[in-house]
């Protein structure tokens, strides 16, 4: 069978061996290549088929059917965003998975996107197909690492999702979960700098937080709904059913789901706060608490400090001049005796010309980010298998917007600084040579999650951009790698 997708066709039901309708004559082969085979849902915007490529591939074509300015804006947003981002956990969209289609005998066009067909379910036909019995701990424990790993690049790329919910997530047969419906995704330049009553209210009842309602969500708006997701497998019960303490306003669903353990449950309380601010501060707090639920650390975030930067830190959003920096972010890496001499290797960026020394027993990952060019990261090996806080060390460059004096940059730094770390207390603060250039040096104690942690933070300012070295280690190990990080930050050369 194909499928004709005229809106006003009354018989679309065609042979397979047409290429167009008996009945109202428009094209069955889609932009000359997809032939439409099922008609899988309709939505408020439009429908999904079942699409046949050329090469036989089954794939899904989303179109819309009503082409309103909310609804085009909202399509074409997720055609962007799932063409850029590709994550196992998200759906492949190629560069011309998107385009227009003309209706035979009108000049009105739909608006087409064909994405990788998810082969399984939705959590909440899961849920239905295992007879609603809640999921365990541990199981609760995977998933939530998996949807907090592909948020951690959603995030990590300016966007966050908005419509987090059981029908949003699809599991694959072999248990891995895939994110669906970035219809709702917003870039969080965008959310920040239009007025409020500007920005597009996106609301699943029982998954969506006060603070989006109101048309000011933000990234972690989406650990709301993730929290609400595991209330709902947990329990196996819808969170709008679920009744609140009326004192506190916490979702009342512990005594539901008594197979869940105690550190679980409270990440997840902690998710479903009602501020953001009391929420988890970003994916890499988020995938650390995990690690240790699971006994299993999350691999270390290329990006945890370039992150910041990026959401944080952007001029366009503070109109501070620190989008130029070089972020070094040093998690002391392992221990090693105060007399034990260690072998350095040499890295060097000949796109941003700059060399820094690193101990030959850390990996070294080169990655790209849009809004920080050419970050590496040098890992350390865990210092044994209990290590839950595997440190690093990141490294990346951005121009400054605007020449800026060591002063002006020192004053919008320590700024930030009281801003976008948890917990913060400024203990030192020094002028200091880098690179042989004027520089400035802060030391302060921080939060990751639940990990107490001590930062020097080390920069200067050369060719309109901002070079910024931070080490951090466990509070309790600061000492114990200093050494190692005031060596990496020596031996940084600025070509």
């Amino acid at each position: 069978m194909s499928y004709c997708i005229n809106p006003n066709c009354r018989h679309p039901e065609n042979l397979d061996t047409i290429n167009f309708c008996q009945t109202c004559g428009s094209e069955l082969l889609i932009n000359a290549r997809y032939r439409v085979i099922a008609v899988l849902g309709q939505g408020g915007f439009g429908k999904t088929f079942a699409v046949r490529d050329r090469d036989g591939t089954q794939k899904v074509l989303k179109v819309l059917m009503n082409n309103d300015t909310l609804g085009v804006e909202l399509f074409q947003r997720e055609a962007h965003v799932l063409q850029r981002l590709k994550h196992p956990g998200l759906p492949t969209v190629e560069s011309e998975g998107y385009f227009t289609f003309r209706v035979k005998g009108t000049d009105k066009s739909l608006h087409c996107l064909v994405m990788e067909k998810i082969e399984g379910k939705n959590l909440q036909q899961w849920l239905e197909a295992h007879n609603y019995q809640p999921i365990s701990s541990e199981l609760a424990i995977d998933w939530l690492t998996q949807l907090t790993e592909i948020l951690n690049l959603v995030h990590n790329q300016n966007y966050f999702h908005r419509d987090i919910k059981p029908q949003n997530v699809m599991c694959r047969s072999n248990g891995k979960l895939v994110l669906i419906d970035f219809g709702a995704v917003r870039e969080v330049t965008e959310t920040i700098q239009r007025a409020t009553g500007e920005v597009t209210r996106i609301s699943s009842m029982g998954y969506t937080p006060e603070e989006q309602k109101k048309g000011k969500a933000e990234p972690r708006s989406d650990f709301f709904a993730l929290g609400r997701n595991f209330v709902y497998l947990l329990t196996a019960q819808e969170p709008r059913n679920l009744q609140e303490d009326p004192r506190s306003g916490k979702l009342i669903w512990r005594n539901v789901a008594t197979q869940t353990s105690k550190p679980l449950a409270d990440l997840i309380d902690d998710l479903m706060a009602y501020f953001p601010k009391d929420r988890p501060k970003d994916t890499q707090v988020l995938l650390q608490r995990l690690g240790k639920l699971s006994d299993r650390p999350p691999s270390p975030s290329p990006d945890r400090r370039t992150r910041r930067f990026a959401l944080g830190w952007k001029p366009a959003l503070m109109g501070l001049g620190v989008a130029g920096a070089i972020a070094i972010s040093a998690f002391a890496i392992q221990h090693f005796s105060k007399t034990q001499v260690e072998n350095l290797l040499s890295y060097q960026s000949s796109t941003h010309q700059f060399k820094i020394k690193y101990p030959e027993k850390w990996e070294k990952q080169e990655l790209q980010n849009p809004v920080i060019n050419d970050v590496v990261v040098f890992i350390a090996p865990k210092k044994n298998t209990a290590d839950a806080y595997q440190e690093q060390i990141t490294v990346s460059i951005e121009d400054l917007p605007k020449p800026m004096s060591l002063d002006e940059y020192n004053q919008s730094s320590l700024k930030q600084i009281k801003t976008n770390f948890t917990d913060v207390k400024i203990l030192e603060e020094n002028p200091k040579t880098i690179a042989n250039h004027r520089g400035y040096t802060v030391v302060f104690d921080d939060k990751d999650g639940q990990t107490n942690t001590k930062k020097m933070q080390t920069w200067t300012l050369m060719n309109n951009k901002a070079y910024v070295i931070t080490y951090t280690a466990e509070k309790s190990e600061y000492s114990d790698y200093l050494k190692t990080a005031e060596n990496m930050m020596n031996s940084f050369e600025i070509n």
